[in-house]
């Protein structure tokens, strides 16, 4: 008997680990994906043309073989929005949705205990604007993004459980 209980230990560390593996990775593409967001909000805030610029050569070739692509219209109208001085609000999310992000994911991996509960509500804000946003947009990204924030709210509420019963009988 004693064989089976510890490898039901070890089934239930292995998988503990992966999951904390899984956690720490969500985690970092949270904190990694918020830092991007800064950078496109500052560089949106000091020079938009570049941006429009930028786009426009990354997708010349792709119109070329598709003169109708979808993707590539949306892209180059977005561009043309941001360079054209509507851009303030677009500055200003990507910085504010970055900065959260970005506090957000250190606070987690510092095992901060305010940073589970504040992930969580925030990613659920993020889910509901995602979809929401889908509902006018039909953008088939915004699901895959809400469903990877669903993932990772899964994660950080496992997470935090996983904290708390350590707590209690202080491992």
């Amino acid at each position: 008997m004693p064989a089976t209980t510890t490898t039901r230990r070890r089934k239930f560390v292995d998988r503990r680990q992966a999951l904390r593996g899984w956690f720490d990775a969500g985690v970092l593409f949270k904190g990694a994906e918020g830092f991007l967001e800064i950078v496109a909000g500052v560089w949106l805030g000091f020079d938009p043309a570049i941006l429009q610029s930028v786009v426009f050569r990354l997708t010349a070739k792709e119109l070329l073989h598709d003169p109708d692509d979808r993707i590539v219209a949306t892209l180059r109208h977005l561009a043309e929005d941001l360079g054209s001085g509507r851009h303030t609000f677009a500055t200003v999310y990507l910085i504010a949705h970055g900065l959260v992000k970005v506090v957000l994911a250190i606070g987690l991996l510092r095992e901060k205990p305010w940073a589970f509960p504040v992930a969580l509500w925030t990613l659920g804000a993020f889910v509901i604007y995602q979809l929401y946003r889908y509902t006018h947009t039909h953008s088939p990204m915004l699901p895959l993004l809400a469903a990877i924030d669903v993932a990772i709210m899964w994660l950080v509420w496992r997470e935090s459980r996983v904290r708390a019963h350590e707590r209690r009988h202080g491992r």
